[in-house]
């Protein structure tokens, strides 16, 4: 995505080799995190619904979300190493700051009121854990930094047409930092690794609409759940009549971001999971697919699809 190279020995803890991103989102942020993590940016939301933001790759005018097809609704949370005791401290600071009216503050600029849960819903979707990982909430903390792992997509965390570091899981991120007393690293990660990058911690924690299953938690804890989100499918409007069910799509050629909630909506579907599939790296690449014609149709978390389709 549009980063910048930079050098000099003052950031070189923020590099990762061959991350180029992953720097420019350090440099990104470093005028907002120069006194640390503050959690209340001077940046602006996205224009909504346009798809012409840098994280969308170009226009996305010319597709469409499905009316009438909604997969599985889920919910998104924060992934931690599993029994780690980072969570429980975690989880009361996402309830002091949805009780205070941030996350909805974040929420409203970002066009995400909709799906925002509420403090009954957050409690009640907690699964207690044993906490084996004792030392982990001193290690992030002694260190001063929480490395997030994250991949480009508007509008959790991506730049906007100014080449700022924005998103709702950026601004969310900075707060809970905030309250943590650690500075926010941003690190992009192939999402089909994620459990490896946390397991092995190349990473703290996995923010970036996560969504809770019951097979990430072997490897994944979860916090509590903080937004609601369904997985849909997105076409071409030249398209849409000649997709208009599931079932019309039984010969379409698919794609989805590999190792996602989308992948895992068609190969959990009979009709989807017989159709020609593609995986790709990032969701916004299976937008490009389809506006490309390589894909007829494209399976991908709604946030994002509101986002950049509209």
């Amino acid at each position: 995505m549009h980063s910048k190279d930079f050098e000099g020995e003052e950031m070189g803890k923020f590099i990762n080799k061959g991350k180029k991103l992953k720097i420019a989102i350090v440099l990104a942020l470093v005028i907002g995190l120069m006194a640390g993590c503050s959690g209340n940016t001077q940046n602006e939301a996205p224009p909504a619904d346009n798809g012409d933001s840098e994280s969308s790759g170009g226009s996305y005018s010319d597709l469409m979300i499905m009316p009438s097809v909604e997969l599985a609704p889920e919910e998104y949370a924060i992934g931690f190493r599993v029994g780690s005791d980072a969570v429980p401290e975690v989880n009361k600071i996402i309830k002091e700051l949805n009780e205070d009216g941030t996350l909805a503050e974040i929420a409203a600029k970002y066009d995400l009121t909709y799906s925002m849960m509420t403090n009954e819903d957050m409690e009640a979707s907690a699964v207690d854990m044993e906490r084996t990982e004792e030392g982990d909430l001193a290690f992030i903390q002694e260190k001063g930094v929480l490395k997030i792992g994250m991949t480009l997509f508007a509008p959790m965390n991506y730049f906007n047409e100014n080449g700022e570091f924005v998103g709702f899981d950026t601004e969310f991120a900075e707060a809970v930092c905030a309250k943590l007393g650690v500075t926010p690293e941003f690190i992009e990660i192939n999402w089909d690794t994620k459990e490896i990058e946390l397991a092995a911690q190349n990473i703290d924690c996995i923010w970036n609409g996560l969504t809770v299953t019951q097979a990430r938690r072997e490897n994944i804890e979860f916090t509590y759940s903080y937004v609601k989100n369904k997985q849909v499918v997105v076409i071409r409007k030249a398209d849409e009549g000649k997709f208009t069910s599931i079932e019309s799509l039984a010969a379409a050629k698919l794609s989805a971001e590999a190792g996602s909630a989308g992948e895992d909506a068609i190969m959990d579907d009979p009709i989807l999971s017989a159709a020609p599939y593609t995986a790709m790296q990032k969701q916004t690449d299976t937008l490009l697919e389809v506006k490309a014609g390589t894909s007829d149709a494209a399976v991908l978390d709604y946030t994002a699809a509101k986002a950049l389709v509209g």
